[in-house]
């Protein structure tokens, strides 16, 4: 890769490790060296190179695992079409270490669009819950589900369980309650700036966003949802048999 002269020490970093990640030269979660040897390797101080890196990072290329090191981000997961999920286990099957962070339950006036969806009266109570999944810490997909207030308002009861599970609270609070997947829709869709920096990626950058219902043992909705994906690190995969 060509170096421009005028171009600052760190940029040129970031460009010599970004050509490298483009060009799929490192593994998915490979290990960057430490900011030490990036300072031998390229007779730079160690601030320049926690710029580059840095950059890198708010750009969603590398993560950070604590008392580890920085990790290429080209993380690939499969989001399997089934009528069950358990995020979780997901990721631990595909060797990932899962990790859910809470950022929010209230409970709101329903939209017209939420309040259809769940099989509700217009402007109904809704409780609107929001999570950030992670695998390996590299924030993943953003989570917002919807439920009817009246009938679900135990959930508020468990917002401050740690590790948060939804579906651990709702097996709590609902103890006979089964829940399958009645139908899930895929879209592209350009993230906000909020959604962008909780995923740690560009907002030019697409998410796939997935809109499910989910239904009880008896058919009644449970649960209206949708999951926003980092676009670059997420894969459909349809078993059909």
């Amino acid at each position: 890769m060509t170096q421009l002269i005028d171009k600052p020490r760190y940029i040129q970093l970031y460009e010599n490790i970004l050509e490298k990640i483009e060009n799929k030269k490192f593994d998915s979660d490979y290990q960057l060296p430490s900011e030490n040897e990036f300072a031998k390797e390229f007779n730079v101080n160690r601030h320049t190179v926690r710029q580059a890196l840095q950059l890198l990072k708010d750009e969603g290329y590398i993560y950070t695992k604590k008392g580890k090191g920085n990790f290429i981000a080209n993380i690939k997961l499969p989001y399997k079409i089934t009528d069950k999920s358990n995020y979780s286990s997901q990721i631990l099957d595909l060797g990932y270490e899962p990790n859910t962070k809470f950022l929010s339950a209230e409970i709101i006036k329903g939209s017209n669009k939420i309040c259809k969806a769940l099989e509700l009266e217009r402007d109904s109570e809704i409780i609107e819950l929001k999570l950030l999944r992670f695998a390996n810490e590299l924030p993943i997909s953003i989570s917002i589900s919807y439920f009817d207030a009246l009938k679900f308002h135990k959930i508020l009861d468990y917002k401050d369980i740690k590790p948060f599970s939804l579906y651990k609270v709702l097996s709590i609070c609902y103890k006979k309650l089964e829940i399958t997947k009645e139908s899930t829709i895929f879209e592209a869709l350009m993230p906000t700036l909020e959604e962008a920096k909780l995923l740690l990626m560009p907002q030019s950058n697409p998410v796939l966003s997935t809109t499910t219902i989910s239904r009880d043992q008896f058919g009644n909705i449970v649960e209206y949802g949708q999951a926003l994906f980092r676009a670059d690190m997420c894969k459909v995969k349809v078993d059909l048999i």
